[in-house]
C-alpha cells in the first residue's frame, strides 16, 4: 500500500492554525470535508470518534509525529491527510515532545486489514529521520506531495 493511495492531496494542511489536540483533529477533519471526502453532517461524529480513540492512548508516537486514526462509516474507502506545525503542538506524545507532523487516517468500519496496512505504511516511513525532516522543511503542499510520491517510488 502506498501513502498516495489514501492521502488526499487537496486536504493536506501545510501549517496548522490549531494549538491543541482537539483543534488539530478538528482542522484536519475539516480539511477532508473541504476536499469533499467526508460530508459536513459527519464532521462532529468523526471528531468524537478520533478523540475517543485518543482516550485509549495517545497516537502521538514520538519523534515529532502523531497518527490520529479511527474507523467510521462516513467513508467507503481509506482516506487520510497530513498536517504540519512549525512550532509543534502538545499532543501527549509518548516521548513528551511537541508534535510537528500529523497523519490522520479514516477507514471504513469493515476494513480491519487495510486499516492496519495503511497504519503500517505510515509507521514505516515516519521511522526515517530524513523523511520527517524533509516533510517538516518542504515548501508548501506541492513540496509535501512530492516527498510522499518519492517515498512511494513515484517519479516526481
Amino acid at each position: 500500500m502506498k501513502l498516495t493511495d489514501f492521502i488526499v492531496e487537496e486536504a493536506i494542511v501545510t501549517e496548522l492554525k490549531a494549538n491543541n489536540k482537539e483543534s488539530v483533529i478538528r482542522e484536519m477533519v475539516c480539511s477532508l470535508k473541504d476536499a469533499q471526502k467526508i460530508l459536513s453532517k459527519d464532521v462532529e461524529n468523526v471528531i468524537k470518534s478520533l478523540l475517543k480513540r485518543e482516550e485509549l492512548g495517545s497516537t502521538g508516537i514520538g519523534k515529532g509525529v502523531a497518527v490520529p486514526h479511527t474507523k467510521h462509516d462516513c467513508t467507503k474507502k481509506i482516506i487520510g491527510t497530513v498536517a504540519r506545525s512549525t512550532d509543534g503542538i502538545d499532543f501527549n506524545a509518548l516521548d513528551g515532545e511537541p508534535v510537528h507532523l500529523f497523519f490522520l487516517l479514516l477507514s471504513p468500519n469493515d476494513s480491519a486489514g487495510s486499516h492496519l496496512a495503511a497504519l503500517e505504511r505510515i509507521s514505516t516511513v515516519i521511522r526515517d529521520n530524513d523523511f520527517r525532516r524533509f516533510m517538516r522543511e518542504a515548501h508548501g503542499k506541492d513540496g509535501m506531495v512530492d516527498i510522499l510520491k518519492e517515498v512511494d517510488g513515484i517519479q516526481v
